[in-house]
């Protein structure tokens, strides 16, 4: 609360205002030129708090230290007296020393600014109000108030009938990211962890474990206790220990003891440049906890593996592998990776239409009609609307099979059960998309042996649904931004990703570019492919050209074709021809060779005419004498009529004494009208 800029009187605030140009009374306070920052207008907001402390906000970010230092004062002369602290009257006359957030930051040495984030501020009859939230964010029914530096010399809750809850509850995000959690005390054991990059849940004093609840450790697979050497922290470590057991919690535990210190904040404020190190180090040193819960033992029926003769095998009449995609997206689990922002979700969302509606998908290649549900978990809807009416425009009508979400659970907090209740209730679906896995795959949690194992346990769940349901399910990933001589090594996480599903989809495209490549590669997949693809950037669609290499193949023959075109009568060698095209010499010669032999172009004095323009000039002349000879065969494959000088019309050739080396340029070379003359 601003206190009314009439009649107010404060040294400190005298004291500020004297150092400030341009001041001027503000409907809640002053407005004054910013000393920090060349200010033309001002933008400087001074306020009187109920304390008594001066106020002060720059709208244009400038921070509080700089804007005191600009103005030869600290941050205590901000506060009346110059002192940290106020004093407050009791009802007996007796003046008492009223904490303030400064006291507090100073006591725990952590920035004020970041107490000040999380919150912390004045309460008006005096100390510091301490805000709780719930797991969405909201604030709690019941809040901290502090008035002693130690919470445990002044702190109570506020007034109210609501639960009390752990202190951090709206961070645990954090926690499930990391899949480990640091369990404390209170508040200022949680500011220093948070501080330093550590996920934690405050309990609100020892004998408050009861707070805790299950649902707060979904996603957490190691959680570490710390305690304090008092009995109040053996009475907090062994109610938590009992309130796992209980539960009968499947994750690790363990308890920190930290030697010759407290707490967390002690050990901070001895070493505060060391601390991050040493808590890290604090786990390996960690007191496991040991639960005896029974492990649930699963009934006989059905766990007896299924073993069968080669017989019985080769009698069974098993229906066809199913195809959302031909030779491209099977049944079952495919990951489709690529770097970002190169059109793996136009690549996914133009197939998922194409599937709904039935038809061809890549352009080309013929698709059943299916129903599809649609996960962009990275997109708004509004984002995603404008993909679908960009896909929509080259389609003829709007697909009716197709459903979308924009957030979906992780798998393993109830994610994967709502796919199958989907699957269960929509038997017609072909198509299951997933942008991205990482948005639905299981936080690490408990650490594996290795993590080839658990990348490999995080998928098995999801192939487990395709294959029960016979659906396509396609989980769009990213490739790291190192290269590997194996491709399938290029994606994110180890190979147990791609050892756990059933294809995999890599795609490629030099950002800018319109080409791309498609790697496919599967256990359906008889023989690995390379696609050569193309984005319209106008329609956002991706189309199918054929092969890679054909298509590579063909691109380098046109090159040849053109640059030869160029030259016209003078023709190429094969190391010119390679120069001007910054090709591999070696490769070009080989490529002319098959371009010889096909037609395309025709070898004179061990250079090459691109063979058009010897049809343009009639039949292709034998030279009298030396080396300027060509394949006669290739003359006749060319006019179509007998060359003088030998060969017949069937295409017969004569043997290749040059065999397609480089003629140095001064050597034995007629001249282009020596060399084709008109028949």
């Amino acid at each position: 609360m601003v206190t009314s800029p009439v009649h107010v009187s404060s040294p400190a605030l005298d004291k500020v205002l004297a150092h400030l140009k341009g001041v001027r009374t503000s409907l809640r306070g002053w407005k004054a030129c910013c000393p920090a920052h060349a200010d033309r207008e001002p933008s400087l907001s001074i306020g009187l708090g109920e304390q008594g402390q001066v106020l002060l906000k720059c709208f244009a970010g400038c921070p509080i230290e700089r804007i005191t230092e600009a103005m030869g004062l600290t941050v205590t002369d901000l506060f009346p007296g110059g002192a940290t602290t106020t004093e407050r009257a009791s009802s007996n006359g007796v003046r008492h020393a009223t904490l303030t957030l400064l006291d507090l930051a100073l006591e725990k040495q952590l920035p004020w600014q970041f107490l000040f984030h999380l919150g912390v501020m004045d309460y008006p009859s005096g100390g510091l109000h301490i805000p709780y939230h719930l797991v969405d964010g909201t604030l709690a029914p019941r809040s901290r108030i502090r008035t002693a530096l130690i919470a445990r010399e002044g702190s109570r809750w506020s007034k109210g009938d609501g639960k009390i809850v752990p202190y951090g509850l709206e961070r645990l995000k954090e926690a499930r990211k990391a899949g480990e959690l640091v369990l404390v005390e209170g508040e200022s054991d949680c500011w220093t962890l948070w501080y330093q990059g550590f996920p934690a849940l405050g309990l609100p004093g020892a004998e408050m474990a009861g707070t805790l609840e299950e649902s707060a450790l979904a996603g957490v697979g190691q959680v570490y206790i710390v305690q304090e050497p008092d009995v109040a922290g053996a009475i907090f470590v062994k109610a938590l220990a009992e309130r796992l057991e209980r539960w009968q919690w499947q994750g690790k535990a363990a308890v920190v003891h930290l030697p010759g210190t407290k707490d967390p904040n002690e050990l901070y404020k001895q070493d505060r440049k060391g601390f991050r190190a040493a808590f890290q180090d604090a786990p390996d040193h960690a007191e496991p906890l040991v639960f005896h819960h029974p492990h649930p033992v699963p009934p006989p029926t059905g766990t007896k593996p299924n073993v069968f003769s080669l017989q019985e095998l080769l009698s069974w009449e098993l229906p066809p592998a199913r195809w959302a995609i031909p030779e491209i997206l099977p049944e079952g689990l495919t990951l489709l990776a690529g770097k970002p922002k190169l059109g793996k979700s136009w690549l996914a969302l133009s197939a998922a239409l194409s599937i709904a509606a039935g038809g061809v998908a890549l352009g080309a290649q013929p698709v059943s009609q299916g129903d599809v549900l649609y996960l962009a978990l990275e997109d708004n809807a509004r984002r995603l609307q404008a993909r679908a009416r960009q896909l929509l425009a080259s389609m003829t009508s709007v697909p009716g099979g197709i459903e979308f979400a924009l957030d979906w659970s992780r798998l393993g907090e109830g994610g994967l059960a709502s796919l199958e209740d989907y699957l269960k209730a929509h038997s017609n679906v072909r198509l299951v998309v997933i942008d991205t896995w990482a948005r639905v795959a299981s936080p690490s949690g408990e650490r594996r042996s290795s993590q080839y194992e658990a990348d490999y346990e995080a998928l098995i769940p999801l192939k487990r649904v395709a294959d029960t349901y016979h659906v396509s399910i396609l989980a769009v990933h990213h490739l790291r931004k190192t290269g590997s001589s194996d491709v399938l090594d290029e994606i994110i996480g180890s190979i147990g990703m791609t050892g756990a599903v059933d294809g995999t989809l890599i795609l490629k495209r030099e950002r800018g570019q319109a080409e791309a490549t498609l790697f496919v590669t599967g256990r359906d997949i008889e023989r690995e492919q390379q696609l050569a693809l193309s984005f319209d950037a106008t329609t956002a669609m991706w189309t199918m050209i054929g092969n890679a290499d054909e298509v590579g193949h063909t691109r380098a023959r046109q090159e040849i074709l053109d640059l030869l075109r160029e030259q016209r009568l003078d023709g190429m060698s094969p190391r010119e021809i390679a120069d001007t095209l910054g090709k591999n010499y070696h490769t070009t010669r080989s490529m002319l060779r098959k371009m010889e032999e096909t037609g395309e172009v025709a070898r004179l004095d061990g250079r090459y005419l691109e063979l058009s323009v010897e049809r343009s000039q009639g039949h292709m002349q034998r030279p009298s004498q030396g080396n300027g000879q060509i394949k006669q065969g290739d003359a006749h494959q060319t006019s179509g009529h007998a060359t003088p000088g030998g060969g017949s019309c069937d295409g017969t050739t004569q043997s290749d004494a040059t065999d397609y080396v480089d003629y140095p340029r001064d050597a034995q070379r007629a001249t282009p009208q020596e060399r084709v003359r008109p028949g």
